[in-house]
Order: structure tokens, then sequence, then C-alpha cells
């Protein structure tokens, strides 16, 4: 049946989409009616009615002695969609809570630095997930960001990443390159700064040759290539992470400093 497929993957059983889809073309019907044409036994059309009813999908009502069926409005299928997002949410909510308690067990294994590898954009993306995971509201991020190659690779950054650690109320401080006069200025302006929580500063490329970047954020790590073949890797190490923190700190101050020297 046409749409069946669609509906399917919306989490609709294969016999509660057929009997969805025939109580859209019936409008309102007996359940023999309905049955009949969904091709779908009596006895389990009435089950799967009262599936659909309580996911609001479909309604009854009486007409003298008979029960007639109806379809609500296809609009009313997004609540599948609503539902799914809740699910997802709570279990996201609930990862978090033992996250600290997963960590513990992993660094009971000894005080060796964790590391991970992640390949292709997909891994780069879990990467860049994990930053806002595991970074608390209030706490900042330090990222060194070739903005043309991350550009490229996730083109829709400012509309999903950025939005993310705002939302979460993490702060960051970024020293990025570009080609781009029109992305240098974007970066650098004082509305985009304050609306991202961000402090950035520029460096020309041939300053600051390369394409990959990387962020530090709590006692992590996180280094990205985003040309080539993409990769990435996150160490997990504190000692490590105040080193590049403090590296960080010594390239946002030279980068200050030439930046006043140049004005």
């Amino acid at each position: 049946m046409v749409f069946e497929k669609e509906l399917n993957s919306l989490g609709l059983k294969e016999k509660e989409a057929a009997v969805y889809l025939t109580c859209l073309q019936l409008g309102p019907a007996p359940v023999q009616a309905i049955a009949r044409k969904s091709r779908v036994v009596r006895a389990t059309t009435y089950v799967v009615l009262e599936s659909l009813q309580k996911a609001g999908l479909v309604t009854h009502y009486k007409d003298g002695k008979k029960t007639l069926y109806s379809a609500e409005a296809p609009r009313q299928l997004m609540r599948l969609l609503e539902k799914e997002r809740e699910v997802i949410d709570e279990k996201q909510h609930d990862l978090e809570l033992i996250l600290p308690e997963l960590q513990i067990l992993m660094k009971a294994a000894g005080g060796r630095p964790s590391v991970r590898f992640f390949s292709g954009r997909e891994g780069l993306h879990a990467m860049r997930q994990e930053i806002i995971m595991y970074s608390k509201p209030g706490e900042m991020i330090y990222n060194f960001t070739p903005a043309d190659h991350l550009n490229a690779v996730f083109p829709q950054d400012l509309d999903t990443f950025v939005p993310q650690r705002v939302s979460k109320g993490i702060m960051a401080k970024t020293i990025f390159t570009t080609q781009s006069d029109k992305i240098r200025d974007l970066f650098l302006s004082r509305t985009y700064n304050e609306k991202r929580l961000t402090e950035t500063i520029y460096v020309p490329p041939e300053r600051f040759p390369g394409s990959s970047g990387m962020t530090v954020y709590g006692d992590r790590i996180a280094i990205g290539t985003f040309t080539g073949k993409l990769m990435g890797v996150i160490v997990e190490s504190k000692p490590m992470a105040d080193m590049m923190h403090a590296l960080f700190d010594l390239a946002w101050e030279g980068a200050a400093f030439c930046t006043e020297v140049k004005e």
C-alpha cells in the first residue's frame, strides 16, 4: 500500500500502517469494512484499532447500533516523532546521570591516559557531541579552529553545535583562521560573541597554517582533521589537558599582543 513503508519508518507496525491508511481512505467505517480493505484479520483489526486509538491516530463513535472508526488528521503523525524525541531525551538524561560513575570505572584500570580514535564525518560529529556532553554549564572550552576547513565538513555548524553549547551555558574562547573576510568579520563582531558566549581572536592562515582543529575541555583534548581522510582523537588526561590549556593561554596572549601592535 502506498505510504505504508514511510509509516513503518515513523514507528507504526505493518498492520497498524495498513489499518490507519485504510481508515484514511474509507472515512468513518465499521470494523468489517476496515478489515476487508486492509486485508487484516477482523479479530486482529480490533487490536490494531485499539493501539491506533492510544496513539491518537484513530477515534470511534456510535452510529445507532454500529461502532464506526475514523482516522484522525494525518498531522497527528507528528506526535509519533514527538514521543520518539521524548524517549531519546529521557535516555540521554539517564545516561548523563551515570556517566561520572562509568568514567570512574574506566579510570580505575590505571592512571594511563585514555585515547580514543574516531573516523569519518560521523566520527568527528560524535567527538563534537561529546564536548557538549562532558562540559558543564559555566565552564569554558578552548578552541584552535581552522574555520574554512571546519565549515566545509560541517556547513551547518552555527545552526547545530553552537546553539547546543550556548543552550547549556558553555562558554568558549577561540583562536581561528580563515581566508574569508566575511567569516572573519562575523566571528570578531561583538554581537556574534555576546550571543554565542564566545571570545575570539583571528590569526592569519599564513601564521597558523593547517587543516586540523583542537578543543581543550575539562580534562580532555579533542583533535580533529578536516581535510583528506577525516579523523580525530580524544585524549583524556588531566595533566595533558592542563598543559594544552596553558599553551592555549600563551597563544591567546601572543595573538592578542600581535593584534594590538597591528592596530
